[in-house]
């Protein structure tokens, strides 16, 4: 089953989400080749995209079927066994429905959730700009938006290391955007990286350096192979990382920083990358 959205949770543990509604949990080493072994952690009942873990280990993920973000925590009840409680995050704003929540990244300094919302693959688009990017304030649940109704298939987005820009993949219009905070919790929003060929960026990682991986989709119809961007944080283009199959829907960065986790939807495969 392709899975999508690598992340890491608070105990260092790897998690992936199928769009079938499974959300795996990954026992191994990123050393070794073949080394993970899934194993069935909990499910949306949905169709997952986004999975993203709190400092609390509280899972939230996007959902597309559902059109809302979930929030999923795992009881252990008096007899050893699991259970999952999974219960809406959020589902509108101002009383209209999302089209449908893509990615979502977590701040680590302040809880701030950050998410794009899309809809399904295609439905927002240069003909219909309609996507947005919102941001849930943990502690008073505000929603705030911070680009609403303008974007061409907003997909992937990640935190700069010192939190002060969020990356956003515009992927219809084939680019990066930058939100920027100045002041603190007021963003204004630019093009970061403008890129060319293929269809457009879909997913976002940042290294603790600064430096962006940004996934460069392709259909299996036009490409053999993926194409990963390395931008620095001055938004220089410094290197490409090529990975078998064109269809590469997420990326992370492991927590000790040497390898880059590939998802790539047309190969039914997780690739990794040594980083320098």
């Amino acid at each position: 089953t392709p899975v999508t959205s690598p992340t890491y949770g608070p105990a260092g543990d790897l998690f992936a989400t199928s769009i079938s509604g499974e959300i795996y949990r990954y026992s191994g080493t990123a050393e070794f080749d073949n080394e993970y072994q899934p194993e069935l952690w909990g499910s949306s009942s949905g169709q997952p995209l986004g999975l993203e873990f709190d400092n609390q280990g509280l899972a939230f993920v996007c959902d597309a079927a559902h059109q809302a973000i979930f929030q999923i925590t795992r009881v252990e009840l008096e007899d050893g066994m699991l259970r999952q409680d999974i219960e809406p995050y959020v589902k509108e704003y101002e009383q209209t429905q999302f089209l449908g929540p893509n990615s979502l990244c977590i701040s680590r300094q302040t809880g701030m959730l950050y998410f794009t919302d899309s809809g399904p693959f295609g439905e927002t688009s240069i003909q219909n700009p309609r996507g947005s990017v919102f941001a849930i304030n943990p502690h008073t649940q505000l929603l705030i938006p911070l680009c609403l109704h303008t974007l061409a298939g907003p997909c992937g987005l990640a935190l700069s290391p010192d939190e002060k820009n969020i990356y956003v993949a515009e992927t219809a219009m084939n680019r990066i955007l930058r939100f920027s905070q100045h002041p603190p919790q007021v963003f204004h929003c630019s093009v970061f990286h403008q890129l060319a060929g293929r269809f457009g960026p879909t997913a976002i990682a940042v290294s603790n350096n600064g430096d962006l991986y940004v996934a460069h989709f392709d259909f299996a119809e036009n490409s053999d192979s993926g194409r990963i961007a390395v931008i620095d944080s001055s938004g220089e283009l410094i290197g490409v990382i090529i990975v078998p199959g064109p269809e590469i829907n997420g990326l992370c960065v492991t927590p000790d920083q040497k390898f880059l986790l590939i998802t790539e939807k047309s190969t039914a495969s997780m690739y990794r990358h040594p980083l320098g």
